[in-house]
C-alpha cells in the first residue's frame, strides 16, 4: 500500500509539473491573432486527420476518399459509432473494449488501465454511454485544458503558490471530474473531492474543516452550498469560486456572488474533449479553446451555419487526441 500511494503522489507531482510547463506553452496562445489561431487550427486538424488514416483502420475506412475533402463535407462520428467500433478507433493495439471494461469495473481513481492509460467514461444521459482513452501526454492536455479557465481567473497554483482545493462533484472513479481532481491532488493543489451525493450536512462539515482556497462544482451543488453559507452553516471564504458540468443560471450566480462577494467563473467541458470553453474576464460569455478544439455548429443536416446564426448541435475535433482520434464527433 505505502508503495502505490508513493507511486501516486510522484506520478500526480510529475503530471503537475508537465501540466505547468504546457501551461505556459499555451498562454502565448492566449494572445495571437484570429488569422494565427486559424492557420494552427488547420495545421494541427491536417496531424491529426493524417495521424488517423495511418494508424485507425476505422478511419480510413469511415473517411475513404475523402482524405482531401473539408472538415464540413466529413461524416459525423456518434458515441454509438465509437463505442461499435471502438477497436478500430483506437491507434494502439493493446487498448482493448473487453480490456477497458473489465478495468472500469474494478480500477481505483488512481489506477492506470495497464499501468499507462487514463480512461474515463460518459454518464450515458444522452442514451449510449461512451468510454474514453487517453495516453500520459494527452492527459496533460486534458488537465491543461481546464487549467486554463483556472488560470484566466487568476487562481493558477504553482511552485511558489500553494492552492487548497475542494472539488464538489463525482467521486466515481469512471468520471473525467474524478479522474482530473485524483490527477491533480499534489503539493501544489492539495484537493479534497468529495461526491455531490453526499448528504449535504456532510459536505457542510468536510468543507468548513478544509476551508478551501478553491471551490469547483456542479452549478446546482454551488447553489446549495452558498444558501447554507447564507444561513451560517457553512462558513468559507474561497478566493475562486468555478461552475462546472450544468448551466450556470443567472439566480444562481447571483446567490453565488451574495454568499462570498464575488461571482463564479463558469467552465464548459465534457468527457471526450475536455475543457471547451470558459469565462475569460475579457469578454463577455464563453471564450472556445480555438487551439485544442474545433468547434462546428451546425444545421439538423450536419452544415456549418453563419457566424451569429443558431445551429441544432456541436460538433467538435480534438486536435490533440491521438490514442483515440476524435474528429467531427457529437
Amino acid at each position: 500500500m505505502g508503495d502505490k500511494s508513493t507511486l501516486h503522489r510522484v506520478r500526480n507531482s510529475t503530471l503537475v509539473l508537465r501540466v505547468m510547463a504546457r501551461r505556459q506553452r499555451l498562454r502565448r496562445r492566449d494572445h495571437w491573432s484570429r488569422g494565427a489561431l486559424l492557420a494552427h487550427q488547420a495545421r494541427a486538424l491536417s496531424e491529426l486527420r493524417a495521424f488517423a488514416y495511418d494508424r485507425s483502420s476505422f478511419y480510413r475506412r469511415f473517411h475513404r476518399g475523402m482524405g482531401d475533402a473539408p472538415l464540413s463535407e466529413l461524416p459525423v462520428l456518434t458515441k454509438a459509432l465509437v463505442m461499435e467500433h471502438f477497436d478500430e478507433v483506437c491507434t494502439r493495439p493493446e487498448v482493448r473494449i473487453a480490456d477497458v471494461e473489465r478495468y472500469l469495473r474494478s480500477a481505483s481513481v488512481d489506477e492506470l488501465l495497464g499501468g499507462r492509460y487514463y480512461v474515463a467514461a460518459t454518464a450515458g444521459t444522452t442514451g449510449r454511454r461512451g468510454v474514453f482513452v487517453w495516453s500520459p501526454a494527452e492527459w496533460v492536455d486534458v488537465v491543461a485544458s481546464y487549467n486554463r479557465a483556472f488560470d484566466w481567473a487568476g487562481s493558477t497554483a504553482g511552485l511558489a503558490r500553494r492552492l487548497r482545493t475542494a472539488v464538489v462533484s463525482s467521486t466515481n472513479p469512471s468520471h473525467q471530474s474524478a479522474r482530473v481532481g485524483a490527477s491533480v491532488h499534489s503539493p501544489w493543489l492539495p484537493t479534497l473531492r468529495l461526491d455531490a451525493g453526499d448528504p449535504l450536512p456532510s459536505l457542510v462539515e468536510r468543507l468548513n474543516s478544509w476551508q478551501p482556497e478553491l471551490l469547483i462544482g456542479y452549478a446546482s451543488m454551488l447553489r446549495s452550498l452558498a444558501v447554507e453559507q447564507l444561513a451560517g452553516r457553512l462558513s468559507l471564504a474561497p478566493r475562486f469560486v468555478f461552475s462546472a458540468s450544468e448551466v450556470l443560471t443567472a439566480s444562481t450566480r447571483s446567490l453565488v456572488e451574495r454568499a462570498w462577494g464575488h461571482a463564479p467563473h463558469d467552465v464548459y467541458g465534457a468527457t471526450e474533449t475536455a475543457g471547451l470553453a470558459a469565462e475569460c474576464g475579457e469578454h463577455q460569455g464563453m471564450h472556445v479553446f480555438d487551439d485544442l478544439v474545433v468547434l462546428e455548429v451546425v444545421d439538423h443536416e450536419n452544415r456549418p451555419v453563419p457566424a451569429g446564426q443558431y445551429g441544432t448541435k456541436v460538433l467538435v475535433s480534438v486536435l490533440f487526441s491521438r490514442t483515440m482520434p476524435l474528429i467531427r464527433t457529437r
